[in-house]
This record gives C-alpha cells, structure tokens and sequence, in this order.
C-alpha cells in the first residue's frame, strides 16, 4: 500500500467522518471506497468517449432510418 498526505477542509472532514460512521466503515475505508468508485467511473467515462469517437455516425444514421415510425405498443408510451 502507498500513503498521501491529505489535508481536507475541516468543514468536509466533519461531513466524511459522519459518513464513514452512518456507513459503519472506518474513515480510510469509507475514503479507499470513494476513491475506487471515482477511478471506476472516470475509466468508464474514457471507454464511452474511445468508443463514441470510433463510432460510425452515418451508419447509425442509416440504421435508424429503417425503424418504422409507429405508435409504441400499449404499456410502452413516455
């Protein structure tokens, strides 16, 4: 494991010590936790930004004018 030195705020200090104890997880867990989620949904972000930047817009086009425009079926409406 590596280690950081992190000054937060105390204002926020207070708030993720709060979560950390409402979630009944120790304060490095609660924060390694956080941290797992974000790096999760920052790569998540960069995998629908390569593949919208590889994605075939003029086909999508294409397949999108062969959906027959109708009324959705009964339970499916907005």
């Amino acid at each position: 494991m590596s280690s950081y030195p992190l000054e937060l705020p105390e204002e926020l200090m207070q708030e993720v010590r709060h979560l950390a104890e409402v979630n009944q997880v120790s304060l490095d867990q609660w924060l390694i936790t956080v941290i797992q989620r974000y790096v999760a949904a920052e790569r998540s972000l960069n995998q629908l930004r390569l593949a919208a930047q590889a994605a075939d817009y003029e086909r999508f086009d294409q397949i999108l004018a062969r959906v027959p425009d109708v009324n959705p079926m009964p339970g499916d409406e907005l």
